[in-house]
């Protein structure tokens, strides 16, 4: 796992290219791809990308199912309900972008343009392969309209750090 960090963001949409097949997308304030993109934000932005290695040398393709809980969060908003996405890892490897801000041209997003303080939200993210019930990562950030932050890492039983 290694994260990018992109603090202070602010541009003209979620646009983002695809380094393996260099294909271009963008994506909603939701995370749907190429469905209603959007156009502007303002907060902050990290991307994990992991990488994976078999001990087993298996050729079926993996996929990698995160499920996120907002553990806690600043009174001013309403916690989202968890969710569950699942990305295809191809060539050993996955991105995640990690965001959190708001679209200053959206007048119901008020809570965040307000500081001191500023907005914050701390997440739980679980991480599992194909089918696996237990995860094998379980990494816990905490976003702010300045900066996404690692909080935690912790390896499931069955992982492995390799340096």
């Amino acid at each position: 796992m290694s994260v990018q960090f992109l603090a202070n963001s602010s541009g003209e949409g979620f646009h983002f290219r695809d380094r393996l097949t260099n294909r271009t997308f963008c994506l909603s304030a939701n995370g749907e791809e190429n469905q209603g993109c959007l156009e502007r934000f303002v907060g902050a932005m990290a991307i994990a990308r992991y990488a994976f290695r078999s001990r087993r040398h298996s050729t079926t393709p993996l996929h990698l199912r995160e499920r996120v809980l907002i553990i806690d969060n600043d009174s001013r908003m309403s916690p989202p309900p968890p969710f569950e996405r699942v990305l295809a890892v191809e060539r050993e490897m996955a991105s995640d972008i990690q965001a959190f801000g708001y679209n200053p041209d959206d007048p119901l997003q008020t809570a965040f343009r307000t500081k001191p303080p500023a907005a914050w939200r701390l997440l739980r993210q679980d991480l599992y392969l194909n089918g696996q019930t237990a995860a094998f990562l379980i990494v816990h950030w905490k976003h702010t309209l300045d900066v996404i932050s690692l909080v935690d890492v912790i390896p499931g039983d069955d992982t492995e750090w390799i340096r």
